[in-house]
């Protein structure tokens, strides 16, 4: 059983305790006392730990960035995810659910920094790891914001309600210093963390923090590369400064990989289960951190909102894939995912399903359910009618109840359960546990992967091809592509180097930020309506008849302002000396 850590919160640890921690003059535990305590200690890090949130929900609102990055969507508008993609960003609607403000645990990562270094309870050893991991929480919680934002305020010591107006009331540091900051912070603990891997059971270690080097000066570079500086800085970083940080994430990447520590999962020739169980067996040596989950105890809806409709799920089908998003799936003969014309999805054609997607890339089959996708001993159905001879003319037949013999002798119904094709009718598959016989909103023990050996390669392969080190980033690219059971690539460009990350990374709250970094987000995000599909069988031949629908009920709007959050006037209001982002005014 996976090690879980029980969360008690700080005021909580101040207000209770054991009764000998109490007299009837002051009935809680003194601050002065927490870092006295082994107890008292781990719980107030497992707060913090609680705190950075690295699953952005265990609920349906885990799917916001998959909405916001055209992924996938929520069945329903009035669900959180798709009011966030349907959103027009202002000072006045603020960043709503993509907002990432903690500056509250930050204060209080702040404390243990200032406080447990004059404990006299512990050893230093003790006392410098419980440092290095708050460190790596702060910095994390950095680059959560500076992804966001850009510069925030830098607070890296306590403030209390006497300190002065100018102490309280902080001014937003450069994106540059953030970036930096972030990387000095990983540089300085590293050799004071743990070398042996624990990430895998949620605890940090260096692997953790190479990998927010890896990512965050990832990020750093391509914002200086794409982007450009305004507000003095406050957001962008200076085009000149992109080489420096793509080297540093090329170093991160590779120390990570030179230290064979990690490896990715391929065994057996079965490539989709093989992609498929990345995400449902804990600990495996691909997963770097994870944030552990176990059901019931500390467990997450996945499955539960996840399933298809016709399973024993009361909630299910709740987040439809967007065929756009499908598209960036090649096939394993070679072809482009782009090579079925939409023009030609219409009622005049048929296509035989197995070729049209059980063709396409194994980590597209391991992460959709699409028609007559085989599980629980089952299949997947997604089609609103069937088509069939009755009498020498054809007929359109769509009750659910009725089932049809099919050219093998096999059964299906006449139409699928409705809410499976309610959108798109294609459904998010990825770290669904077909295990799971009770689904329910907590009863989803998979654990949310944070960094992974994967990402690892693809941080390298893009950092390198931006350093000019063209061969190790084609080989970098084909490791990934070899597990997968994809074509290897005889060449490497930015093209696809892009899509091989969106494609690998699918559904793990990756590409929205990636479109952010690249500057690319217009393209996907602005002036698109998103597409789903309407499939009908035809009983005489075994064949769908695809056609097109819309998918969402608006058109996106994503305008050039949006590569950073606008702060409320609540936030700006709170303090005078934040400066509004850019087209925000």
């Amino acid at each position: 059983m996976k090690k879980i850590l029980f969360v008690i919160s700080l005021a909580a640890l101040l207000l209770t305790g054991c009764e000998s921690d109490l007299t009837k003059e002051a009935p809680f535990i003194s601050e002065n006392l927490v870092f006295e305590s082994q107890e008292l200690t781990e719980s107030y890090m497992a707060d913090l730990y609680n705190r950075a949130a690295f699953q952005p929900s265990t609920s349906w609102e885990m799917g916001i960035f998959s909405a916001v990055g055209a992924e996938h969507i929520n069945f329903a508008n009035w669900q959180r995810p798709n009011q966030a993609f349907l959103r027009l960003y202002s000072a006045e609607t603020g960043p709503f659910l993509l907002d990432r403000w903690n500056y509250s645990a930050i204060r209080d990562m702040n404390f243990l920094l200032e406080n447990l270094p004059n404990s006299e309870s512990f050893n230093a050893d003790y006392i410098q790891k419980k440092v290095s991991e708050t460190r790596m929480l702060r910095a994390f919680e950095y680059f959560e914001m500076v992804k966001r934002w850009g510069g925030v305020p830098l607070i890296t010591k306590v403030q209390n309600r006497e300190d002065s107006e100018e102490e309280l009331f902080v001014g937003r540091n450069t994106e540059q210093e953030i970036y930096d900051f972030i990387y000095d912070e990983a540089t300085a603990v590293i050799p004071m963390l743990d070398n042996a891997k624990t990430g895998a059971q949620g605890a940090l270690d260096k692997y953790f923090a190479l990998m927010l080097q890896s990512r965050a000066m990832l990020y750093a570079g391509s914002i200086a590369k794409n982007g450009q500086v305004q507000l003095d800085g406050l957001v962008g970083v200076p085009n000149n400064l992109n080489q420096s940080y793509y080297q540093k994430s090329y170093d991160a990447s590779k120390e990570i990989i030179d230290s064979g520590m990690f490896s990715l999962i391929n065994e057996g020739n079965d490539k989709v289960a093989n992609y498929a169980s990345i995400f449902l067996n804990d600990g495996n040596n691909e997963t770097i951190y994870a944030e552990p989950f176990e059901s019931v105890i500390r467990g997450h809806g996945l499955d539960y909102y996840a399933y298809p409709d016709g399973l024993n799920s009361n909630w299910n089908s709740n987040f439809p894939v967007l065929y756009d998003f499908v598209e960036l799936f090649d096939f394993i003969d070679g072809r482009a995912g782009t090579s079925i014309d939409r023009s030609t999805l219409t009622s005049g054609n048929e296509w035989d399903i197995n070729d049209f997607f059980g063709n396409r890339d194994p980590r597209f089959r391991a992460s959709v359910f699409y028609p007559e996708t085989v599980f629980q001993d089952g299949k997947i159905w997604f089609h609103q009618s069937i088509l069939l001879t009755d009498n020498g003319s054809q007929i359109e037949v769509n009750n659910r109840g009725l089932n049809r013999t099919r050219i093998d002798n096999t059964e299906m119904p006449e139409a699928s359960p409705a809410r499976n094709r309610r959108n798109t009718s294609l459904l998010l598959r990825k770290r669904v546990d077909e295990s799971n016989q009770s689904p329910d909103s907590n009863t989803s023990g998979q654990d949310y992967i944070v960094f992974r050996y994967a990402e690892t390669l693809l941080n390298f392969a893009e950092a390198a091809f931006y350093l000019g080190k063209t061969g190790e980033a084609l080989d970098a690219i084909n490791l990934i592509r070899e597990r997968s059971g994809m074509p290897l690539r005889t060449e490497v460009n930015e093209a696809n180097i892009q899509q091989e990350r969106q494609v690998e990374l699918c559904f793990e709250n990756h590409r929205f930020w990636d479109l952010i970094r690249w500057r690319t987000a217009n393209q996907y995000l602005d002036g698109v309506r998103t597409k789903g599909l309407v499939f009908k069988y035809n009983l005489d031949t075994d064949r769908y008849i695809i056609t097109l629908k819309n998918a969402e009920s608006k058109t996106r709007k994503f305008g050039e302002e949006r590569y950073y959050l606008p702060f409320s006037l609540g936030r700006l209001a709170d303090n005078p000396k934040l400066k509004q982002n850019p087209g925000y005014e």
